[in-house]
């Protein structure tokens, strides 16, 4: 059985990743900053850091292939000169320095996850052929490092992955926000404004980065990844009340409302400089569209989503109270 080195493993995905692939005998090797107590002993941890070159010396020796999850997702403080550094250095650097690794060590197959966020948004749905370039730090740094991996001449088999919104148990960041509030009963009964996102499980993804490594057509390919339903906020907020027990309104606040907020919010910031939860940023990710087809890598890697949101909240709620228990 091929040997694979895993970065980015002890994140939400880079965890269920390992899950997959030890399932299937995998031999795993993971990059790690320092070790980690919580791996079991069948898995190798190499010590090196994607931004420091000479720590990444040897992590692909015989290793067969590479899945590189490891990043840096924060995706706000667009504005912010070292932000933006830190991003290009761990996303795009951080990336080719573990490529030139990787051609080192002749492996042969190279998964790169990257993101949605890798092309700009647009109210239509999309695939692969758009190409607008994105406009956020996060965005650019990951359409440079697939336009780097897509141009190499290394004799390698290369795919890119860009998954939609990931969900599963364990999931953080807008989702278990949402959540959290709705189970507080701090968020106001969202109104239905047909504006949709795609979204993917992260079992599914898991599955679609192995059959990326295991499908010769998938070789220089990019793919969008998502469970081929659309949600709308509104959609979101009922499945979510469902899953907690909540009782479900059955009106929604009117959207001028929630934009009142928002720009209040953005002026409290700027008065008192520190960041709230709901601003104009909050406002555009409830209530924007971003759906991608997923017709491509369905037809090429013959991917069936096995899960969408609805079916898997029912195992993210009872993570988050078993989580909130232990707390």
């Amino acid at each position: 059985m091929d040997k694979v080195l895993v970065t980015g493993a002890t994140g939400f995905i880079g965890k269920v990743l390992i899950q997959h692939l030890a399932l299937q005998k995998y031999q795993i090797r993971v990059l790690v900053r320092k070790k980690i107590d919580y791996f079991s002993p069948e898995i190798e941890q190499f010590i090196g850091d994607l931004t420091s070159p000479a720590t990444l010396i040897n992590a692909c020796e015989s290793i067969d292939t590479v899945f590189h999850l490891g990043g840096y997702a924060h995706a706000n403080n667009d504005n912010d000169i070292t932000f933006n550094h830190h991003h290009d250095a761990v996303n795009f650097e951080g990336t080719k320095n573990l490529f030139k690794e990787a051609i080192q060590a002749k492996i042969s197959k190279f998964i790169f996850f990257s993101s949605v966020k890798a092309v700009a948004e647009t109210p239509n749905k999309i695939n692969e052929i758009w190409d607008k370039m994105p406009d956020t730090a996060y965005g650019l740094a990951k359409r440079k490092a697939e336009e780097y991996l897509l141009n190499t001449q290394a004799n390698m088999h290369i795919c890119i992955l860009r998954p939609a919104l990931v969900y599963g148990a364990g999931v953080k960041g807008n989702l278990a926000s949402m959540l959290k509030t709705i189970n507080r009963g701090l968020l106001p009964p969202l109104p239905e404004t047909n504006h949709f996102r795609s979204m993917i499980s992260v079992d599914d993804l898991c599955k679609a980065s192995i059959l990326a490594a295991n499908t010769a057509s998938a070789n220089r390919q990019i793919y969008f990844v998502n469970d081929g339903k659309r949600y709308s906020a509104r959609q979101i907020y009922i499945m979510m009340c469902k899953s907690l027990g909540k009782k479900i309104p059955n009106y929604g606040l009117p959207l001028w409302v929630f934009n009142f907020l928002a720009m209040s919010g953005n002026l409290i910031q700027k008065i008192t400089g520190r960041q709230l939860p709901f601003n104009n940023e909050a406002f555009k990710k409830l209530f924007s569209s971003a759906e991608y087809s997923v017709e491509k890598i369905m037809k090429d890697l013959n991917f069936k989503p096995e899960y969408d949101l609805e079916k898997a909240l029912p195992d993210i709620v009872q993570q988050y109270r078993s989580l909130k228990e232990q707390n």
